[in-house]
Parts: C-alpha cells; structure tokens; sequence
C-alpha cells in the first residue's frame, strides 16, 4: 500500500478503512524533549511553542493532534493550601456553588446573543490551529475552549474534599450544578456543530475530565447514574446527533464508566492506565451505541515501561498492544503523558516502533 498523508491515514481510521500504517496520537512531551529531539535552544523553543511541537511531529510521525497540552513556562503554584481554609465546610462551597448556578443561568440568558461571534471564533481558532501545524498534522476539535464540553467534578475549585463532602451531603445541589452547567454545556456544543458545518471539518471530538481513580469511580456509579450521567448526556446530545464521533480521556480504573458513555454516545476513549485494572483486549470486544466498534487512542505503558524499560521491553510492549488489540479504530499512543523522568532515547525508540511495528500491523489485518 502507498504512504499516506496524516490526514488520510487518521480520517481513514476514524472509519475503519485500510491504511499504510496505523496512526499515532500526540502525548504529552516535555519541554526539555521537544529541545533534545529538534537540537533547538531554550529560547527557540519558548519564541514560540507551538511551531516546536508541529516539527516535533513531524520528525516522529504524529498524525493528529488532539489537546495543547504542553508545558507552561512557570509552573502555578499549588491551590490547595491556599484554599483548604476557604472550603473547610460544606455550606461554603454549597453558597459558592448556587453562585455559579446563578451565573450559569445569566450567561445562558445572553447566549443567543453571543451565538454568531462564538461560532466565528471557532472556526477561527481551527483554521488558525491547523495552518500553525502545517498538513503533516490533523488538528480536530481537541479538548480547550473550542472543542467539545461537558459537565466536570468542581475538585479542581474546592479541592477533593471540598467536593466529596457536598457530593455526600448536598447531592442535590450537585446535581444541579451539573444541570446548570450542562445547558452551557450544550450551547456550545451547538456552535462547536455549526462550526463544523461551516468548515467542512472532520466531526472528531475529543473531550473528557478525571472522574475515576486507581480503583475506580470517584464516587459511586449509582451516584453518577443518578446525577451526573443525564446532564453529560443532555450537553453532548447535539454532537452525538451531528454524527461527531466523540473520544473519552480515560485515566485510572474506568470499568464502570464504559457501559454508561457508550450509551450516551461515546464512540471511542484514549488512555488506559492498564496497571489499574481497565484491560485493553476487554475493551476492544465493547462496541459504540450505533454498533460500530469503539475507536481506541493507547496504550502503551508509559509509567512502567516507557519510563523503566529497555529498547526490547519497549518493542515487547509496542508489540503486546498490537496482538491484544487488533482493532479497525486503533491508534497508537502512551497511557498517560511522558514526563523528564522518561530517556529521551526510550520516547524517540517507541515512536520508531509505533511507524514500523504499526505498518507492519496493518499490512496484517488491512
């Protein structure tokens, strides 16, 4: 089979059609990576960002581009301590958070107002996005302000123990909050369809927010069922309807959220932590609500083999994820982002194998 462009080999994928090789997804890389790999300065690489990451691409063969997750140049400093004091109890966040209702509900009041210029400054933001990548990239609608939204857990506001504590005494509210939010939610998971529309883009999305642990959901999937799932529902409908093919993040134990966004839409996920009991070749037999299968973005594992291992470990690896999951939707990427604890030489290893080994695999089962 000849080579194929990024764009081609993704979008082919995304369909389940043949292609050359199987696609890779960008990871978190370091900043200190990005410089080694590109024999580029500090200061280079901080002029400007983005154009260090398209070249990195470039020279390892990332096809797609899914989040600007890259490093901040100073790190914020830690919320928790400041804020420990201001969410002590559960009645502050309570009133903190029937503030944020109420401000849901006033920005929605003006939403329709708002719609047309919102709807510019996504298909600006895309256009200017992927000119900045060049064509050896394809940019979706990522996860960011442009990209698809859905309802979050507010621990990143009230910290964990703020949250647990009105989730366990104020479910009520919570829920709420959640439907609230979900209604913005869904205004602008609107105008991220009109977009679309407008741009002839590819109906890819990628979305998602840290809800499990290592041993499963942070609070019960009887909770969830009941709370939180109709308003993650009621804010993706409009991209589910438009025919978006919508992919999870997925850290931690997901077991219990697999059924549940399969049913509201999900038509793939990415990650995969393995260690934590989330088995690939399980979640490769699931299908998507339409009866397609499930677009997969993963996993190989970058905390124990990635970081630890050797060059063969990491082929082994490469290569255990391609027997365990032959899938149509596949595409290759780490478990989790790859930090300056990681050789460089083991990430530039992988990404050769993720080339060869995926061409091979292909070749295979095309």
């Amino acid at each position: 089979m000849k080579e194929m462009s990024p764009r081609e080999r993704f979008l082919r994928t995304m369909n389940f059609e043949p292609t050359d090789r199987l696609p890779i997804m960008y990871n978190w890389l370091t900043a200190r990576y990005v410089q080694s790999r590109l024999g580029m300065s500090e200061e280079e690489y901080w002029a400007d960002q983005l154009t260090a990451y398209a070249k990195v691409f470039k020279v390892n063969g990332v096809d797609f581009f899914e989040q600007w997750a890259f490093p901040a140049r100073k790190q914020a400093g830690s919320w928790s301590v400041g804020e420990k004091d201001c969410w002590s109890e559960p009645e502050s966040v309570v009133a903190d958070l029937e503030k944020r209702i109420a401000g849901f509900q006033r920005d929605l009041a003006t939403a329709p107002a708002r719609r047309e210029a919102f709807v510019q400054k996504i298909c600006d933001y895309q256009i200017a996005t992927q000119r900045h990548l060049g064509e050896d990239c394809v940019w979706i609608f990522g996860a960011g302000d442009y990209g698809p939204y859905q309802p979050t857990f507010p621990y990143g506001t009230y910290g964990y123990e703020g949250f647990f504590m009105v989730v366990a005494t104020y479910p009520d509210v919570m829920e709420r909050f959640w439907q609230a939010g979900a209604e913005l939610d869904r205004w602008h998971n609107e105008c991220v369809v009109e977009a679309a529309r407008r741009l002839d883009w590819p109906r890819i999305g990628y979305l998602g927010c840290d809800v499990t642990t290592q041993t499963g959901n942070m609070i019960s999937p009887q909770a969830m069922a009941r709370h939180y799932f109709p308003s993650v529902d009621r804010a993706l409908e409009p991209l589910v309807k438009a025919g978006f093919k919508l992919v999870w993040h997925s850290d931690g134990n997901m077991n219990d959220m697999l059924g549940p966004l399969i049913d509201i839409g999900i038509a793939g996920f990415q990650g995969f932590q393995e260690e934590c009991g989330t088995r690939i070749t399980d979640v490769a037999k699931l299908r998507a609500r339409n009866g397609d299968p499930l677009i997969l973005w993963g996993s190989v594992s970058a905390v124990d083999i990635i970081r630890n291992g050797s060059f063969a470990d990491i082929r082994r690896e490469v290569q255990r994820v391609l027997d365990e999951w032959p899938h149509p939707g596949l595409c290759l990427a780490t478990s989790s982002a790859m930090m300056d604890d990681i050789p460089h030489a083991n990430i530039t290893e992988m990404y050769r194998l993720f080339r060869t080994l995926g061409a091979v695999q292909r070749g295979r089962t095309a």
